[in-house]
């Protein structure tokens, strides 16, 4: 199962990876995580784990950072019970900031996971429109805070 989602981003394509390259970002994007590991940037072969909460259930989760090209690529992959998936993050300038565009490929690792894999579709779907449109609006708050008059020292 492949699942896509565009989001234009008031941002240059610098400003969002950086963001999306920090760990710190995860709990801004990302409302059911409950803890993750290691804090820091990102760079090909850090490797970590999360901890999800949804609807009370918990889940846990590792993941690698496979490729990275600074400005314009990020992949991770995420490996969880029944399942391994494929997420990149590609972003491209525009006229207007940064064309983020995010593919999760999901498959299937044992019986079980080919039904939950199955059923999730939708609610995959749900959560990576949320988590982009957090993601925009984190950005977008900073350029807003970059663009109010600082009081003079």
């Amino acid at each position: 199962m492949e699942i896509r989602h565009e989001i234009e981003v008031a941002r240059p394509p610098e400003a969002v990876f950086d963001f999306l390259a920090d760990t710190e970002s995860f709990a801004i994007v990302d409302r059911s995580l409950v803890s993750f590991e290691p804090s820091g940037v990102m760079h090909v072969g850090l490797h970590g784990t999360f901890v999800h909460r949804r609807r009370g259930m918990t889940a846990r989760s590792t993941w690698e950072v496979t490729d990275m090209e600074r400005p314009s690529r990020i992949q991770v992959a995420i490996r969880g019970m029944g399942y391994e998936m494929t997420e990149i993050a590609t972003l491209s300038a525009t006229g207007r900031g940064t064309l983020a565009t995010f593919v999760d490929a999901v498959r299937p690792t044992s019986f079980a996971g080919r039904f939950m894999v199955a059923l999730s579709g939708g609610i995959m779907r749900r959560d990576l429109d949320q988590r982009a449109r957090l993601l925009k609006a984190a950005l977008e708050a900073d350029v807003a805070h970059e663009d109010r008059p600082r009081p003079h020292a």
